[in-house]
């Protein structure tokens, strides 16, 4: 699938999912667009990718790293492997960001080495899913680390959100969501995606080889772009407390 609707996908499965978590709506915006980074980010196995060209030639370099320890494109990253590295690194830098003594106290991180990690991960999120989305033009990559910034600073990130029995921080749960999304994404076309790996090399697919999809092509152009913006709509709507069905006039 193209970047854009790999970042809609994750946008999209945050906001169905913002109910059930318990996401409020001061929260929703910041974890539907990291949900939608996060759904560009299993490609950063590949150099030439949306998420790769965020900042030049650092991620391009790190692109690169990752392509030679994961065994290429569509392998480690888009493996049920790839989804656990990906939500431990999250979930890893925001204990980082929280075990800043000052914290607690002020009731936000204060600047220190503490948030870097989770400043470097918010800002590859933020400036991936706008550079999928095709929003801010140029200064994409500088609202991306402004956002990650402020962010960081006022603890959004740190936010717990419900999972089963768990307390989860909100940058765990939407790059969770957003690199399964991309998963499932994949999993639509005619390459498929080995979640084993790398104890198996097998491609999965969620379709029979008669409906699935080529990349860039008339189904994901003109039915599966249309349903996920039709789809973040439907979502966001029900997300902030309206209704999906509306009420019968009394007679």
């Amino acid at each position: 699938m193209m970047g854009r609707d790999h970042a809609l996908s994750g946008a999209v499965v945050f906001a169905a999912l913002a109910a059930p978590l318990h996401v409020t709506v001061a929260h929703l915006a910041a974890g539907v667009v990291l949900a939608a980074g996060a759904g560009v980010l299993p490609d950063i196995d590949h150099p030439d990718s949306t998420i790769s060209r965020s900042f030049g030639f650092l991620t391009e370099w790190f692109a690169w790293v990752v392509d030679r320890i994961s065994g290429g494109h569509r392998h480690g990253t888009h493996s049920l492997l790839g989804i656990a590295v990906f939500t431990a690194g999250a979930y890893g830098a925001g204990l980082y960001q929280l075990s800043e003594p000052k914290a607690a106290a002020a009731g936000h991180v204060t600047l220190s080495w503490h948030f870097v990690p989770a400043a470097v991960y918010l800002a590859l999120l933020y400036s991936s899913a706008l550079r999928a989305l095709h929003i801010g033009g140029h200064y994409g990559d500088l609202i991306g680390i402004g956002a990650a910034l402020i962010t960081c600073f006022t603890g959004a990130d740190l936010t717990d959100l419900t999972v089963g029995s768990w307390h989860v921080p909100l940058l765990a749960v939407a790059t969770g969501l957003g690199v399964a999304a991309h998963i499932a994404g994949d999993e639509l076309t005619h390459g498929g995606c080995p979640l084993f790996w790398p104890g198996s090399m097998h491609e999965f697919h969620l379709l029979p080889r008669p409906l699935q999809i080529t990349t860039a092509k008339l189904c994901e152009t003109w039915i599966i772009f249309p349903l996920l913006v039709v789809g973040l709509g439907v979502a966001v709507w029900h997300a902030t407390g309206h209704p999906l069905v509306l009420p019968h006039p009394s007679k």
